[in-house]
């Protein structure tokens, strides 16, 4: 390309943006050109990772991926205009997960955005991801402002998440190949995913900092406890662990303040006794007034989780107050859901591995089948004993035996150096969970079966086995006696991990939707700092909807409305736009019309066999917990 051609190129391209922008486009091609060496009309092919690195960068992500993935697609969802994608990466720019139509996949992959691919600057030039990563602050590449000819095709609006040390760990990417994208449509875009990397870093830094002090502040006292607030950790010492990047623009006003001390003018004792302490983000602490050294005045609050109060205050030099009488004596270990049905396979499922029979779930997608067994593993096990957790449809066929087995190193192309022990090794004196097991390939399933029978697992490549002692469940949305006759599953296989079956109730089966609404707020809340409920209109609209995405649907929608709902109300106005689509306004909908005729069918029947349980379900084709599950879920009792 010419000099002449390159300058008319950039300059058109930076007359569409502000000085901001323009500052930011420019000095990236600058090190595209002089420090990357990169040449405009280069044409080069994307740089994909393997699988295995790809998982590899997730695991060592911590908890990114895991909480980043809802809200992806919640996101995805909320962007609502045809075209876009959205994509997770990691502080390199390699994209660890992302979101899109499946008509558009090919697209973007062509262009090079699939996990895997890496989308630094010094790769891929100048770009939404990689600059991003480099100006830390949310930016837009609109087509020609890409360095490279080649993705002059893209916009990419990119927002970066910050670690509670002030560093980029990931950037929300929304990416489009579409030729009649302007400049102007991005800034809705920009808004709105600048909205959502906060959350998330929000998110992160509540995780990755449980066992502070969290103070939280704002310059109006309403905002306190909210999701404007800045965020900081402060150690038992009194010294300044952590910040959000809201609350690193105070510590910069405040001197860079390193410590409660240098920051307030007075120590750690003196802050808890100005502002008390919470026990948890959600707990309602009355905002109140700190003067800032150098000049000025914030509001604030202290919070600490329950279960790290004895601990943090026990490492003070001079303890400020008694430790909570709360113990942990007073923990009933029973599961937290109130629905009959669910309390009633719990019980039986923790009966059941305790005494090491295979537990074998059934349920729809997303209706709570990993809880359930986390539940049960923690009754009959203890929290405390590994519970390893697989989804058997989310592993490549060609990556799930050593997943699952292990390797031995130098076993395969991609194979760590020094082996692999396996997921299963890892259950070792716990739990191994494995969902979705219906999608597992049969030649796993063999090496299942010999593992089930003989109590050992051999690695890939080894020819050693090692003796392994755990405790299964399993989980699956598909009929696994069906996948049997269709030749999919080992009959064999199904006879061995079926030692009892558990089938869940969806959630529009469940009768306690209002206490479970209730219980996944709180927890969402504690991680966005801010004490959130519903109206009682969205509470009735909630209850209303069918959820063909069970509890999995119920969270995607609570963790959107909590992001708007500033005043911890949660309005109308703060639920999805699709969810408001999918509402049947009509009480007499086709829905509810089939409902009642389903219960008055069961009833009759019921009344036809005088009531005798067993009788009934085998009249319907049904298991006699199959029989309850559907009395409970439509109320219906004998009369006396």
């Amino acid at each position: 390309m010419s000099g002449n051609h390159y300058g008319g190129r950039i300059e058109a391209a930076l007359q569409l943006s502000g000085v901001a922008q323009n500052r930011a486009v420019l000095e990236s091609w600058q090190r595209c050109e002089q420090r990357f060496g990169l040449a405009h009309d280069t044409l080069r092919r994307p740089e994909v990772m393997p699988e295995s690195q790809t998982r590899q960068r997730r695991d060592r992500s911590g908890r990114l991926y895991h909480h980043a993935h809802d809200l992806v697609r919640t996101l995805y969802r909320k962007i609502d205009a045809s075209g876009y994608a959205v994509f997770l990466t990691d502080n390199d720019g390699v994209i660890l997960d992302s979101v899109a139509a499946h008509t558009l996949l090919p697209s973007f992959r062509t262009n090079g955005l699939l996990p895997g691919a890496v989308w630094s600057e010094e790769r891929e030039g100048t770009n939404g991801i990689g600059t991003c990563i480099v100006e830390g602050r949310p930016i837009t590449i609109h087509k020609d402002e890409h360095f490279l000819v080649q993705h002059a095709v893209l916009t990419c609006t990119a927002a970066p998440v910050f670690d509670p040390e002030g560093q980029v760990c990931s950037v929300l990417d929304v990416s489009a190949v579409r030729d009649d994208i302007k400049r102007t449509d991005c800034l809705r875009v920009r808004s709105l995913i600048a909205d959502y990397a906060d959350a998330l870093e929000r998110i992160l830094f509540f995780d990755e900092c449980a066992s502070d002090l969290i103070l939280h502040l704002h310059p109006d006292a309403q905002h306190v406890g909210s999701t404007r607030d800045a965020l900081i950790s402060i150690g038992p010492d009194g010294n300044i662990r952590g910040a959000t990047s809201t609350a690193r623009r105070l510590l910069a006003a405040a001197d860079n303040a390193r410590d409660v001390q240098s920051m307030f003018g007075f120590d750690l004792d003196g802050l808890i006794a100005t502002l008390g302490v919470g026990e948890g983000a959600s707990t309602s602490v009355s905002a109140k007034a700190l003067p800032v050294n150098g000049g000025g005045l914030l509001f604030g609050r202290v919070t600490l989780p329950e279960k790290q109060r004895r601990k943090f205050i026990s490492m003070r030099p001079a303890p400020v107050s008694r430790p909570s009488a709360r113990s942990a004596a007073n923990e009933t270990g029973d599961i937290p859901d109130q629905d009959p049905v669910i309390r009633r396979l719990y019980k039986v499922g923790s009966k059941l591995l305790t005494n090491r029979i295979n537990v074998l779930m059934s349920g729809e997608t997303g209706s709570g089948k990993e809880h359930m067994a986390r539940a049960i593993h923690a009754a009959a096990v203890g929290a405390r004993k590994p519970f390893v957790a697989i989804n058997c449809a989310a592993l490549p066929e060609s990556l799930i035996e050593s997943e699952l087995f292990g390797h031995a190193g130098g076993a395969f192309t991609g194979a760590a150096r020094d082996g692999f022990g396996g997921r299963i090794k890892q259950a070792d004196g716990g739990t191994l969970f494995l969902d979705e097991i219906g999608d597992m390939p049969l030649s796993a399933q063999g090496r299942l079966l010999r593992v089930l029978e003989q109590r050992t697992v051999e690695p890939l490549g080894s020819t050693k086995s090692v003796p392994v002692n755990f405790r299964l469940i399993c989980a699956s949305n598909v009929d696994l006696t069906r996948a049997v006759a269709d030749g999919k599953f080992r009959e064999d296989l199904l006879y061995r991990i079926k030692g009892a079956r558990l089938s869940l109730p969806a959630l529009r089966e469940r009768s306690d939707l209002p206490d479970l609404i209730a219980r996944l707020l709180r927890g969402i809340s504690r991680d966005m700092a801010g004490d959130v409920r519903c109206s009682d209109d969205v509470l009735e609209l909630l209850s209303r909807h069918d959820w063909p995405g069970n509890i999995r649907e119920l969270v995607n929608v609570l963790q959107y409305a909590c992001v708007f709902a500033e005043g911890g109300l949660i309005l109308r106005s703060h639920l999805p736009d699709d969810f408001h689509e999918a509402i049947t306004c009509d009480p007499n909908h086709a829905g509810s019309i089939l409902k009642r005729a389903e219960a008055d069918a069961l009833r009759q029947v019921l009344d036809d066999h005088h009531w005798h349980i067993s009788k009934t379900a085998k009249a319907l084709g049904i298991s006699r917990n199959t029989l309850y599950r559907k009395m409970d879920r439509f109320d219906i009792r004998r009369e006396a």
